[in-house]
């Protein structure tokens, strides 16, 4: 995961502080239950796109002529694996 657990509970924080400051929100929750779950929503997502990231190396590894990893053509054929995986489930990544 590209964030660590403290990363995501600061970022998770300032979006609640943020949505509440700017009364973009009207929740029935305590703010720390509405960190809880952004939080989750966070760590979710990031879990998507770690799953989508294994998927494509494994079909970028999985193709008959071995393509060495990290060459322009690996980066290449990785980022349209995962723009195709992505776009399948629903889901944008950049």
């Amino acid at each position: 995961m590209r964030l660590s657990e403290e990363r995501i509970e600061i970022l998770a924080a300032r979006i609640v502080n943020r949505l509440l400051d700017e009364e973009l929100v009207d929740i029935t929750l305590s703010e720390r239950a509405f960190e809880d779950v952004i939080e989750t929503w966070i760590t979710h997502d990031l879990e998507i796109e770690d799953q989508i990231n294994e998927e494509a190396a494994a079909r970028v590894d999985s193709y008959q002529r071995k393509i060495v990893h990290g060459s322009s053509e690996w980066e290449i054929l990785i980022d349209k694996a995962k723009d195709e995986l992505a776009r399948s489930r629903g889901y944008v990544i950049r």
